[in-house]
């Protein structure tokens, strides 16, 4: 499969370039212990990956006033931070994938994440430098699956989305790009299967990142 046109190519963060699911669980879990709220088991909590933490809390606490749903935020990261790195993991391929990239398409993030945790963990694992934009939960009106934070990781990499590749692990990294007007391709590291990417509208999905260089032609 080619894509003549390729200039950049805009990855997902969690379940796409890093694995933080540990680190997740066990802060999402200290935060709804330290509001008196039992665990939930980790089958609950992975499908929820990717969405933003507000988000998250307000679906585990209907009707809970804005505050109460930041309160358990803000125990969320403060749970995060000291675990962030020692239970977070590169996914498969990730290293060989972006060192193969580099020099001939430009590299990009969009993800639902803060920058700074975004940062954090780019930082921790040495590829700060990667990437020419990072378009974070705090960058944008409306979180993905929305386009917004594709659209201007394209802008900022001065290309049009028609030149871009979104890459992500779930059906709304698929929407969010082509909404976009980019191309989408899945992996398969995340919660979600083959068949949902390519019904989500994937162009095709791999199973791991080491697989996209060549099928992008860059192997």
């Amino acid at each position: 499969m080619r894509f003549p046109d390729l200039r950049a190519v805009v990855f997902d963060f969690d379940g796409t370039l890093f694995d933080a699911s540990d680190a997740i669980c066990l802060a999402l879990n200290a935060a709804l212990a330290a509001h008196g709220r039992a665990p939930l088991p980790r089958a609950e909590i992975l499908p929820r990956i990717g969405r933003p933490l507000v988000e998250i809390f307000q679906a585990l606490n209907p009707g809970a006033a804005p505050a109460t749903v930041q309160a358990h935020v803000d125990a969320y990261r403060a749970a995060f931070w000291p675990v962030s790195l020692s239970h977070t993991r590169m996914l498969p391929g990730l290293r060989v994938c972006l060192d193969r990239l580099r020099g001939h398409v430009g590299l990009a993030i969009a993800t639902n994440r803060t920058e700074r945790g975004a940062r954090f963990i780019l930082d921790g694992f040495g590829f700060g430098g990667y990437f020419g934009a990072l378009v974070a939960l705090e960058h944008v009106r409306r979180v993905k699956p929305d386009p917004e934070a594709v659209l201007k990781a394209c802008a900022q990499l001065k290309i049009t989305p028609a030149q871009a590749l979104m890459v992500g692990d779930t059906p709304d990294d698929m929407a969010a790009g082509r909404a976009a007007g980019a191309a989408a391709l899945g992996v398969t590291t995340g919660a979600h299967d083959r068949e949902t990417l390519l019904a989500a509208g994937a162009r095709t999905v791999v199973n791991a990142l080491a697989e996209l260089p060549a099928l992008l032609g860059f192997s």
